[in-house]
């Protein structure tokens, strides 16, 4: 493993004071929720550089200089940071140098620029050869490559991916370049590529962006101490960031072995609709994690493909009498395949069920790793993970769920008192840590879940009223936190998912017209009263659990910074 830089002498930022996070929980409680969503982060610091407080101000001038480094093309982001750094310079000068370039190319992006209609096609190809002409483009290299860099990193060829990056080398200064780089290397290469990247960045522009990713990359490496180490170093830089400290938290926590499913404490439930050869591999890949007793009970959901051969190849797979299969003549729906399987006899018998979609691909240890979860959290009422893209660099796909106080909810439903405004941080972000961080939660992912036995037996199943799919797991997780059983998230464990949620792929008249009707559905089941009960709880929650959590890192920092260095 390559040395890596202990990230000790970061450029300062202006920080608030101390308290500062307690005040703003109590001042503005949806900043518990988090400090990564990007809107609610440029929502946040407009609402703090419009007042007259010096804390405030300097909360928000951290947030947006790690805006930049964390994504220096985004538009919105470095509007609002030149705004801040006009009125009250405080980048260190090499950043702000580089701020001001990469604003001046954005606003000189030719007219031609075709990308965002060649992105939304999902050619690759198409991008690739868009990208080798616009690296052709010495006046407007910059400009050409800013809309098109995340793609870039996300080609399947990650060879191709690094040529076409260098051939913008000579129209990029080598500070930015280098940043680029080591992005490219961190999501597509090794954990050692990407600490060798990192390691030379320009610690007075971008070391905040290499303090987070070295910390992800040496913890990919086993390197937690150090790991750690990264991140104390970037929080003590940020100490307003929520996920900073929620990361460092986690980080800090001793993890021993999980120890594997013993008979009757899990079953895994599937369940799956002529999707034949991705079953299959969803199987196979479940077959090989580690599973200790836990039964493992399929649901054939009337399917008319290989379904049924699939599903008798695949009890091979397992061992004998932990295989349960089920075939229903037709499609009863999500909800309905739940109920059914929570209702066998031989999955009541056990203490905790997980529910995985049936192109889930789990890390090796996700279920004793969850199980250990729920021992630690026994008033959870659900536990759930961080759900990512198979394929690298395995973007996120969700993480905790929380709502937004109805005020901050864009009205979707006209005809409807929409109330129920759900924060989903991290849709599509690259996997940086800032989402490996167990803490309580609104809702999970139902693409990975585990109910305990007993919030089963006290709040009931899935509703069979959102058939065929959509909002059933959102449904019960609000039932359940209204019963005083809030969820569980813990984003160190990580579940790959092949195809995305249906909400995020709706595209059809009719895919859309189901989610729609599903989340009025939803709507009117909650009264108002539950309505106003559960944003408001739900923050409470995560503020509670923030304070804590910046209490205990506070001190363990403190704690690090006394030690004299060997």
């Amino acid at each position: 493993m390559p040395p890596a830089n202990d990230f000790s002498s970061l450029p300062p930022l202006p920080a608030p004071a101390p308290g500062f996070v307690a005040a703003m929980c109590d001042a503005l409680p949806i900043w518990a929720l988090t400090s990564e969503q990007r809107e609610l982060r440029l929502s946040l610091c407009r609402i703090l550089l419009g007042r007259n407080n010096s804390d405030g101000l300097a909360a928000a001038q951290g947030l947006l200089a790690l805006s930049f480094q964390e994504d220096p093309f985004d538009a919105p982001s470095l509007a609002l940071l030149a705004e801040a750094e006009a009125k009250h310079p405080f980048l260190p000068p090499r950043q702000a140098a580089m701020a001001r370039l990469v604003a001046a190319a954005l606003a000189d992006i030719p007219d031609d620029v075709p990308f965002e209609a060649i992105r939304a096609g999902g050619d690759t190809d198409l991008i690739a050869r868009y990208l080798e002409v616009a690296a052709k483009d010495k006046a407007h290299g910059l400009a050409r490559l800013a809309p098109a860099f995340g793609s870039l990193c996300r080609l399947p060829d990650a060879d191709l991916a690094g040529r076409l990056l260098d051939g913008f080398a000579p129209h990029l200064p080598g500070t930015l370049f280098a940043r680029l780089s080591a992005e490219l290397a961190f999501l597509r290469g090794t954990p050692e590529a990407a600490l060798k990247a990192l390691a030379g960045l320009d610690p007075t522009a971008w070391g905040l962006f290499a303090a987070i990713a070295a910390s992800r990359a040496l913890e990919h490496l086993g390197a937690r101490r150090q790991a750690l180490a990264a991140c104390l170093a970037a929080r003590a830089v940020l100490p307003q960031h929520v996920n900073l400290t929620l990361r460092a938290f986690a980080l800090a926590q001793a993890r021993p072995a999980a120890a594997p499913a013993q008979r009757d404490e899990a079953a895994v439930c599937l369940y799956s609709m002529n999707k034949a050869g991705l079953f299959r591999e969803c199987l196979a890949h479940l077959a090989a994690t580690d599973l200790g007793g836990a039964l493992v009970a399929v649901l054939d959901n009337g399917s008319t493909d290989d379904t049924p051969a699939v599903v008798a190849e695949a009890a091979k797979r397992f061992p004998e009498g932990r295989f349960l299969s089920v075939r229903l003549p037709v499609n009863i729906g999500a909800p309905g395949a739940r109920n059914w399987l929570l209702a066998r006899p031989e999955v009541a018998a056990c203490r905790h069920v997980a529910f995985l979609d049936d192109d889930a691909f789990p890390q090796a240890d996700w279920l004793s790793r969850l199980l250990e979860t729920a021992r630690a959290h026994p008033e959870a009422g659900t536990i759930g993970c961080a759900i990512v893209d198979v394929d690298a660099p395995r973007d996120h796909q969700a993480a905790d769920f929380n709502l937004f106080p109805p005020e901050m909810g864009a009205q979707s439903l006209p005809e409807t008192r929409e109330r129920l405004f759900v924060c989903e941080p991290c849709r599509g972000a690259a996997d940086y840590g800032l989402y490996a961080y167990t803490r309580p939660c609104l809702s999970v992912s139902g693409c990975c879940h585990l109910l305990p036995r007993r919030t089963i037996e006290a709040v009931g199943g899935f509703d069979i009223r959102f058939n065929p799919t959509q909002f059933d797991d959102l449904d019960r997780d609000i039932r359940s936190f209204l019963a005083g059983a809030p969820c569980v998230y813990d984003g160190t464990v990580r579940v790959g998912h092949k195809q995305g949620s249906s909400l995020a792929v709706a595209q059809t008249q009719g895919q859309v017209a189901q989610v729609v009707g599903n989340k009025i559905k939803l709507e009117y089941k909650v009264s108002d009263a539950e309505a106003d009960r559960l944003w408001r709880e739900n923050l409470a929650l995560l503020g509670r659990d923030l304070l804590a959590k910046d209490a205990a890192v506070g001190e363990l920092a403190r704690a690090v910074a006394a030690k004299p260095r060997a």
